[in-house]
Parts: structure tokens; sequence; C-alpha cells
């Protein structure tokens, strides 16, 4: 259909600026640049699908799903860790499950996370309020070392709350409640 329309295009072109005269057109150049134009569409079609889906589902779908469930401080936040989770190779349904896990946002952020916009309960400098956990610059700040961290597992082949969990946490069933999240952001 594609190429019809160029053809055509190209036919009314011709009459156009050559005065209905007769004119040559070098088919075999035309076909080059043609099949260079679509492999080209094609690769910005798989790279726009790469950064714009995750198995299947489009960034809009899972962020409408994750949103349903995020409250408080990251209330609104599902299209910025799908995103995020999806850019860097990690599953955002696992990466959100972890984040209700450790800030209680599925009710009420805890004061770590409202205050020093730390979602995953990580240590560090600067610190919060003079204590161990650290403070982030904002909630984006927050959620994307939160999804770092989480990914650094994930590229060691390490892409389940099970296997994640006793490298993550020290709750026996922190994996179990992970868990329940991503069953409840998925449906």
């Amino acid at each position: 259909m594609i190429l019809s329309k160029l053809f055509i295009t190209l036919s009314v072109f011709a009459n156009i600026f050559s005065g209905n005269k007769e004119i040559e057109i070098n088919h075999d150049y035309l076909d080059s640049h043609i099949n260079l134009s679509i492999k080209h569409f094609e690769s910005e079609k798989e790279e726009y699908e790469k950064l714009n889906t995750f198995n299947g589902e489009t960034v809009d779908e899972i962020a409408t799903k994750l949103n349903r469930y995020l409250n408080s401080t990251l209330k609104g936040k599902g299209e910025f860790i799908t995103r995020y989770s999806i850019e860097v190779g990690m599953d955002p349904y696992l990466a959100t499950g972890v984040m209700l896990q450790e800030t209680g946002c599925y009710w009420t952020c805890s004061y770590l996370t409202r205050v020093c916009n730390n979602v995953g309960g990580n240590k560090g400098k600067p610190g919060c309020n003079g204590g161990s956990y650290r403070r982030f610059n904002s909630i984006e700040d927050g959620i994307k070392f939160a999804i770092n961290k989480l990914n650094s597992y994930y590229k060691k082949g390490l892409t389940t709350a099970e296997q994640i969990g006793p490298k993550y946490a020290s709750d026996p069933k922190w994996a179990v409640r992970v868990n329940r999240y991503i069953n409840k952001l998925k449906k």
C-alpha cells in the first residue's frame, strides 16, 4: 500500500514538473531508497516499542494499573516508575511491588518516604534528619535510586521477589508480601 501511494505521488509529481513530457524513472534507485525507508521505519518502530511496552502491555496500561495502588507521596507516579523501569530493563511490577512493601504507600507513605523521598529504605549519605537512612532531593531521585538498586540484582539474573529477597531484606516473608502487591498491581 505504501509503495502504490509512493508511485502515484511520483507520477503526479512527474506530470506537474515535466509539463506532461515523458521522463525516465530509475526504479532500482527508488526501490533501494524505499527499502531503506522501510528498514528505518521498522527500526524506529522496534525502538519505540522497546521503550513503550513491557511484556505486551503499553506504558499507559501499566501506569494505570500501578496508579490504582500508589497513594500518598507516590500518587500518580505510575508512568514515571514504568518508564524508568523499562528504560533500565526491569519489571515495573516488581519495582512497584517492592516500593509498596518498603514504603507503605499502598495506604499512607512512611515518614522516610514523605520527608526524605526514600522509597527503598536505603541507607547512606546524605542522611535524612541526621539518621542513617538516605535523603533524596526529589521523589523521582528516590524512585530512580530504588529501581537502580533492584536492577543491580535483576542484571545478575535475580528477577523475582523470591530470588531478590534474601539479598535485599532480612524479613523471611518479604517475597510473599512483595508478590501480594505484584498480583494486585497486575489485575
